[in-house]
């Protein structure tokens, strides 16, 4: 992928869209069980935060990418051949 080609350009921004998108839903559900239930994301005890802390802002941003590789129809997926 090269980043200065219009595929590579919107991928990244895809990229880092999503794994902004990611991190915006953790921290909306961090507020809603901080606030709302009165429970920390902490929930074992040992004060680390659950593995979908990690999990969703990256795979948010795998999606973003995908997208944004489609949008331009250079994506695996895009039915484009040639």
């Amino acid at each position: 992928m090269n980043a200065n080609s219009p595929s590579g350009r919107a991928t990244l921004v895809g990229l880092l869209v999503g794994g902004a998108v990611g991190f915006l839903l953790i921290e909306l559900v961090g507020v809603f069980f901080t606030f709302v239930l009165g429970r920390s994301l902490a929930f074992d005890g040992t004060g680390e935060p659950p593995p979908a802390v990690v999990a969703v802002p990256v795979a948010c941003a795998v999606i973003g990418a995908i997208v944004g590789a489609r949008l331009t129809g250079r994506g695996p997926h895009s039915g484009k051949r040639g």
